[in-house]
């Protein structure tokens, strides 16, 4: 995100450079334990009876949220939604109602194809979406409901079941890979911007909406088939080597924003931890005009390092074992583009190319 703000930054003086590997601007993060405990079967609580001479009970108002949350110690797992409010309460939790409305429990992750035969529910708010508006019940309800139009449009729900004949110029031609796990079960993911090849793509007739699907499917297949859970993070790493000045007003940056900007607004509370490696010098004058417009949130979880393999590979390890880093990055694991991840990515849409 921090690479695809600066592509409408405005130009600005030249700043001395960097001074090290270890000069980062922003803190790094410390990721919060994932939990990848299989998430609960959907439960039904059938409505209290109500006697003749009661009145049905009002709902309770979004303002009392938080202390019905705290009360119940609610869990991240799941939540309850009621098709008539926006109320939620912990799955793992005792439920105790005075409305006679019935409350579904729902802990699937909605995108979780292979875990559940069933589309994203409109009346269950994932608890990623809660958190992500600071438990603003409004405001959840609203993105979520964007999240469903925008997977609808798109045909989310059965785009990991379609072919994608152009999977393989794609991958020669813009450098992303699924690599391992870190050291708390997050999803690893690497990225090579500079070396994405848009000059083949074309040529290929790969355009730049067909890139962004395909990017859009990528997510898909992370939080579907890799990690599904809820709970789920990943580590992100950018690999900036080789980039040029002028690549901030390209179709290169142009890609990075808007991909930034769908998987954002619609996969919530998945990003753990950033890291953008080989930055040039004069990156650091790009960051001073864009870290003003990135959240205090994600500037915590971004680590930025110059050249120097020896630097960023004791900075993966940090949230990284060796033997999980690849070998382009000083660690001890098969090289990116062979890991089972990757594989599997590979496999499945050759199966499905192959009309099996």
């Amino acid at each position: 995100q921090a690479v695809a703000a600066a592509a409408s930054a405005a130009p600005v003086p030249s700043t001395p450079p960097l001074s090290g590997a270890n000069s980062a601007p922003p803190p790094s993060l410390s990721t919060p334990p994932t939990n990848n405990s299989a998430s609960p079967k959907k439960q039904t609580i059938p409505p209290i009876p109500k006697t003749k001479s009661e009145d049905p009970p009002e709902s309770p108002p979004v303002s009392n949220i938080k202390s019905s949350a705290s009360s119940n110690n609610i869990s991240s797992k799941s939540i309850i939604s009621s098709p008539n409010n926006s109320t939620t309460t912990p799955a793992s939790s005792s439920v105790s109602t005075s409305t006679s409305t019935s409350i579904s429990i729902s802990t699937t992750p909605p995108n979780a194809k292979a875990k559940a035969a069933t589309t994203p529910s409109p009346q269950t708010i994932p608890f990623r979406f809660i958190r992500a508006t600071k438990g603003d019940m409004k405001a959840a309800r609203s993105r979520w409901n964007d999240t469903l139009a925008w997977r609808k449009d798109l045909g989310m729900d059965t785009i990991l079941s379609c072919p994608h004949p152009k999977i393989h110029i794609i991958k020669q031609n813009y450098p992303h890979y699924f690599h391992l796990r870190g050291k708390k079960n997050e999803c690893c993911y690497y990225e090579k911007p500079p070396k994405m090849n848009l000059t083949e793509l074309k040529k290929d007739k790969v355009n730049l909406d067909e890139l962004l699907r395909h990017y859009a499917l990528c997510c898909e297949f992370m939080w579907t088939e890799i990690e599904p859970t809820e709970e789920g993070k990943s580590i992100y790493v950018i690999d900036l080597d080789g980039i040029g000045i002028r690549d901030f007003a390209g179709e290169v940056v142009d890609f990075v924003k808007r991909a930034s900007s769908f998987t954002g607004a619609h996969y919530p509370e998945r990003s753990g931890s950033i890291y953008i490696i080989n930055v040039p010098s004069w990156f650091s004058v790009i960051w001073n005009v864009v870290k003003p417009m990135v959240d205090d949130v994600t500037k915590k979880k971004i680590t930025i390092m110059r050249y120097g393999k020896e630097a960023i590979t004791k900075a993966l390890m940090e949230k990284i074992d060796i033997e999980n880093i690849p070998p382009e990055y000083g660690g001890k694991s098969m090289p990116l583009g062979e890991s089972p991840e990757e594989l599997k990515f590979m496999e499945h849409f050759a199966k499905l190319n192959n009309g099996n």
